[in-house]
């Protein structure tokens, strides 16, 4: 593993998330997620599935994967962060008892990071901030901890409204602020189509944050500035035609089909032509050898960053 240096940035106070990166590579596009391990899994299937080949990863000093697709022109990279925090300030508490805070990655390692991964400035940044955020509103501090889990907390209307009117803006403004010529776009949390076993989260909170984020929408754009990258809608519509196995075991990390449909919308928002694959039949041998290929895509994170 590599250690990456501190990177000094120099940004214009005010910066708009609208402004477009200085295409110095010709006409490669280069696209940084900033977000969870919805967002690692779908990046390294598509990386897989395009290149035949695992994607580049690292753990340290936080989870990120990446690669470089030669026919396509096209760099993508992924960098986790924990979400807004309990109290939405972008620093600690969060789910994570261990581990630097969004605030502490932006500040110190966002674009050192981005640019060893893409080689220059992203073109667009798409950030997610919802299912860690989520996690820490119902159970606090919970991974790596220790101790038994506590009973979990509603997640309140007034906390979904704080969330999209203030905390999302502040890391949204934040992300802007560090990638100056980067358009900013933000990516909706996919809906699932029951809530699973365990107590994390509720199906009804996630359709909480996305009916605040759909009030939050001008003109398509959240706050009527950043784009959005509708996966709950990309998952609902799959969930509403039956399509067989759209998740992975745990219930809430989409599988293989909807992940690649994911990132194809990331990259005809960057000037990409892809054409999305047909949906998958209901034909076992085809489903289980799609599944398996997937896992084999996603594996070997002994120690990711999944919403344990």
């Amino acid at each position: 593993m590599f250690s990456l240096p501190r990177l000094l940035v120099a940004c214009v106070v005010g910066a708009s998330s609208l402004h477009v990166v200085d295409d110095v590579m010709g006409d490669e596009r280069r696209v940084l997620i900033f977000g969870c391990s919805l967002d690692r899994n779908a990046v390294k299937s598509w990386c897989f599935g395009r290149n035949n080949k695992p994607a580049y990863v690292s753990q340290t000093p936080m989870e990120t994967a990446w690669c470089f697709n030669p026919d396509l022109n096209v760099r993508l990279g992924y960098l986790f962060h924990p979400g807004v925090g309990l109290n939405g300030d972008l620093h600690k508490p969060t789910a994570i008892a261990k581990g630097l805070s969004t605030d502490q990655i932006l500040k110190n390692h966002a674009n050192a990071t981005s640019s060893i991964m893409l080689k220059a400035d992203p073109h667009m940044v798409v950030v997610d901030s919802s299912l860690w955020d989520l996690l820490v509103w119902r159970l606090g501090t919970l991974l790596g901890a220790g101790g038994p889990i506590p009973e979990p907390r509603e997640v309140t209307e007034e906390r979904v409204q704080q969330w999209c009117e203030h905390d999302l803006k502040k890391l949204l403004g934040h992300v802007s602020f560090y990638f100056p010529k980067s358009r900013v776009v933000f990516r909706t949390a996919p809906t699932i189509d029951h809530t699973p076993h365990f107590e994390k989260f509720e199906k009804k909170d996630i359709e909480l944050l996305y009916k605040c984020i759909s009030s939050s929408t001008t003109n398509g754009k959240l706050f009527g500035e950043y784009e959005i990258i509708d996966y709950h809608a990309i998952v609902q519509k799959l969930i509403d035609h039956n399509l067989p196995d759209m998740f992975r075991d745990d219930g809430y990390h989409p599988g293989a089909y909807p992940s690649l449909l994911y990132v194809n919308e990331i990259m005809r928002r960057v000037g990409v032509n892809v054409q999305d694959p047909p949906e998958p039949q209901p034909n076992m041998e085809r489903r289980a050898a799609a599944k398996a290929e997937f896992e084999t895509a996603i594996q070997g994170d002994s120690n990711d960053l999944d919403l344990i």
